[in-house]
């Protein structure tokens, strides 16, 4: 679990109003300041993951062994699970990689994440499921469908640094988060952030190839 990034990005992330593009069918209803932040800087990254590579060097400097030291604006110390090794292979990787579409503001995947924060906000569980409930339980109880990849990060307090921990996948060797933020097929997201009772904050992110989860349409045949 990563947690730092520079001033100077997060002085940018602090600025970043996000334009956001509403799902067709869902309440005209805009994210937070902090959920704008996190999914600009997750189009940011779509848009560009060659370049968005280059901001990873930041963490370098920062590592003692594998402890990756905090900042001055309150991050924490965090042993990490790879160390250095993580950062540098996340960066060989994003290099290779090509722009993606960038995403579209999903309400209902926002509200599925948000029914999430607050209950792991109050108990101080992690993971993906709560009281029986996995992410396209909790899309359905909206309106939509169970078609959605869903992601999370605990412990950051920067959408920059939200982002970063899901790219580095610092101790997951399948690296599932950082392919999840790369899937071709994903045009709509949904983010909800909050506190933790452990962790002190959580950021739940929902993706989509539709607005609400339901199926995608059947590929289109050639004449």
């Amino acid at each position: 679990m990563l947690t730092i990034i520079s001033q100077n990005r997060r002085r940018a992330a602090g600025l970043v109003l996000a334009t956001v593009a509403l799902a067709a069918g869902t309440a005209a209803a805009m994210p937070g300041r902090f959920e704008g932040g996190v999914f600009a800087e997750l189009n940011r990254f779509r848009s560009d993951p060659a370049g968005y590579a280059d901001l990873l060097s930041d963490y370098r400097p920062r590592f003692d062994g594998k402890l990756l030291r905090g900042d001055a604006d309150g991050e924490i110390d965090i042993m990490t699970h790879e160390g250095v090794g993580a950062v540098d292979e996340a960066i060989r990787e994003l290099r290779r990689e090509k722009p993606l579409a960038e995403l579209a503001w999903s309400e209902t995947l926002a509200r599925a994440a948000a029914d999430h924060v607050a209950v792991q906000s109050r108990s101080g569980a992690v993971g993906h499921y709560t009281n029986g409930r996995g992410p396209g339980e909790r899309v359905k109880a909206h309106g939509g469908g169970p078609y959605v990849n869903e992601v999370i990060t605990y412990g950051h307090h920067s959408p920059a640094g939200v982002v970063d921990q899901l790219l580095i996948d610092d101790g997951v060797p399948n690296r599932g988060h950082r392919f999840s933020l790369l899937r071709t097929t994903h045009r709509y997201a949904g983010i909800a952030c909050g506190s933790h009772k452990i962790h002190r904050t959580m950021c739940v992110i929902l993706m989509s190839q539709t607005a609400d989860g339901s199926p995608p349409p059947p590929p289109r045949r050639s004449p």
